[in-house]
């Protein structure tokens, strides 16, 4: 018996060692040439790039890892069933759930490298990397604008520039004042360009030739100007960032809780403390629906595996954010909401595994 379980182990870790290093591989894609964009093209030294690029490596294999064990299942247990050796090790005496064991115990050993691993490497890479970002900004200021599409320099403030030449920002618009429950002020300038002031150390932008729009009681308040500046962000508002609810780990999101006097945010941060734990367990649903499917579908093909194991995980995804919306929209409690995508998926597993097993 050891020797059959030994046998499905190593033919599943082949398979899932792959898909892991492919799919990783085709999340960095567009990653990968952005940072090729901001070396090449807008002078970015390699190495703040390279330590942006790796900080964003730990977000990618909390999504690949489940996807790669599930496309590993899919593939091995597709191509058993497909070459009548589950027929055979039945017709030998051995239980089904017996050739079930290895991938399960994968599917748990995974689940808690997972849970382990996306409290206490992913929050704090994800704040790495927005401290990160920002620093490359403030030396790089111009890596950030892309031509013809709007970005956000700061928490407040929507840019975009139509053109830029060298330094300077053609036919720009702005709208400062996004985040803020005050009217939006709008403002238009021919030119541009976006400099370190050396008195205060602030990223400052300055427009000239244009007009600033804010909406008064009214109607709408217009002003022309020949210079127009705002800062941006300085050091100081890297050094005291705070942490959104994805950098915190579990026991700052509970020491949250209990500073948090207001339903609503205590709400969203028990919907985030749940959603980190149930969303770690990703692996081990994905075994138990994996296992059944391939029995069913009784292909072992690379592309099916792929396919079915993509639409697994979109349902799997698609399901966990209407289980977070009605967490945080007060609909079901926290502790129930989020941990319904994995029990109707473990429930169809078990009712599909059980079909796969009497027939």
């Amino acid at each position: 018996m050891k020797i059959l379980q030994r046998y499905i182990l190593k033919e599943l870790l082949l398979p899932c060692l792959l898909c892991f290093s492919i799919l990783s591989f085709i999340f960095m894609a567009g990653y990968l040439v952005k940072a090729a964009d901001m070396i090449i093209g807008r002078g970015v030294p390699f190495t703040q790039t390279l330590y942006v690029m790796l900080l964003i490596i730990p977000s990618i294999i909390s999504y690949t890892a489940p996807m790669s064990l599930l496309t590993g299942v899919l593939i091995v247990f597709g191509s058993f069933s497909q070459h009548n050796e589950f027929r055979a090790m039945k017709a030998s005496g051995v239980h089904p759930l017996r050739f079930m064991m290895p991938p399960l115990i994968l599917g748990f050993a995974l689940s808690m490298l997972l849970f382990i691993f996306n409290d206490q490497v992913g929050p704090p890479a994800r704040y790495e990397l927005r401290r990160a970002t920002k620093r490359m900004i403030m030396q790089h200021p111009m890596a950030l604008i892309e031509p013809g599409r709007f970005v956000k320099i700061s928490p407040s403030i929507l840019f975009l520039a139509k053109s830029v030449e060298g330094s300077e920002m053609k036919n720009i618009v702005a709208h400062e004042g996004v985040d803020s429950e005050n009217p939006v002020r709008t403002i238009v300038a021919e030119s541009g360009k976006i400099v370190m002031d050396p008195n205060t150390g602030q990223l400052e932008i300055q427009l000239f030739d244009g007009s600033v729009s804010e909406s008064q009681d009214k109607g709408i308040q217009s002003v022309q100007f020949k210079t127009y500046k705002f800062p941006t962000m300085d050091e100081n508002d890297i050094r005291n960032m705070g942490k959104k609810k994805k950098d915190m780990t579990l026991a700052e999101i509970l020491v949250n809780i209990s500073e948090k006097p207001e339903k609503k945010e205590r709400r969203a941060l028990w919907a985030a403390f749940h959603q980190r734990i149930a969303f770690s367990f990703g692996s081990l649903v994905f075994v138990f629906i994996g296992i059944p499917i391939a029995t069913i579908v009784r292909r072992g093909e690379v592309v099916i595996s792929f396919g079915i194991s993509m639409a697994a995980t979109c349902v799997y995804y698609v399901l966990f954010a209407l289980a977070l919306t009605l967490a945080t929209n007060g609909i079901l409690p926290p502790m129930i909401s989020l941990w319904l995508p994995n029990i109707i998926l473990v429930g169809i597993g078990m009712a599909l595994l059980r079909k796969a097993i009497l027939s």
